[in-house]
């Protein structure tokens, strides 16, 4: 039998290790939690849903269309750090953009993650109890990331976008901590397309250095396991 090795390594490397291993069990758990309640939200929707049309289904099936989020303030005009526009949802300034354009096929889903930026936000009076359980500061910032998911195939699938979020190596985020709320995540039939955004609440950033994003696995109707999740990181210049 080999001897085992007598230097296991400092302190510091156990507690590097020690590290590793409790990111990457978060990373997984976020991963397992997305795919679970994606599947117990479709079985709720199917218990309680109306009955639709033919027609009604058809065009949600195919509804890539954007839709301005009720809560924010829409930001495809600002295109450059220092934009800034009023509405009656409150003041928004874009800090800093990264066109990222990515896109990866998984089986028969094509996902793309367009672009990310980092943004302030002076909401509406009238929507501050809206964010009160994420932050309780009466303006901040937020990474929103941009996405886009087209089933090309004729089967159903559940794919999260965002399952977790990994900004400047310090801050940690989780799908369940997304505002946006477009549900991007969950079930897409085939032949569907979903485009929308996910935003993330942050401490006031000066820079905005780097993004790591883990989508969630890719799932069949059958519960099973397709593909592996996507790992993406973005670094701004």
């Amino acid at each position: 039998m080999k001897n085992l090795p007598r230097n296991l390594g400092s302190a510091g490397d156990l507690l590097k290790r020690g590290f590793k291993v409790k990111k990457y069990l978060q990373l997984m758990l976020a991963v397992t939690m997305l795919t679970g309640c994606s599947f117990a939200k479709a079985d709720s929707n199917e218990d309680t849903k109306p009955v639709e049309t033919v027609e009604e289904k058809q065009v949600k099936k195919n509804s890539g269309l954007y839709v301005p989020n009720p809560q924010v303030t829409d930001d495809r005009e600002l295109k450059k750090a220092g934009d800034s526009l009023i509405d009656d949802k409150g003041e928004l300034t874009l800090k800093a953009v990264k066109e990222v354009n990515e896109t990866f096929n998984l089986d028969g889903i094509e996902y793309k993650v367009k672009e990310i930026k980092l943004l302030h936000f002076i909401p509406d009076y009238s929507l501050i109890d809206f964010f009160h359980p994420y932050t309780h500061d009466e303006e901040f910032d937020f990474v929103k990331i941009g996405v886009e998911i087209q089933n090309n195939s004729k089967e159903s699938y559940h794919f999260g976008p965002v399952a977790m979020v990994n900004i400047n190596d310090s801050i940690h985020k989780t799908w369940e901590d997304d505002f946006y709320l477009e549900e991007l995540h969950g079930e897409i039939i085939g032949g569907q397309k979903k485009q929308g955004n996910l935003g993330f609440i942050v401490d006031d950033l000066e820079n905005l250095d780097k993004v790591e994003i883990l989508s969630g696995d890719l799932v069949d109707k059958e519960k099973k396991k397709i593909e592996e999740p996507v790992n993406l990181v973005v670094t701004f210049e």
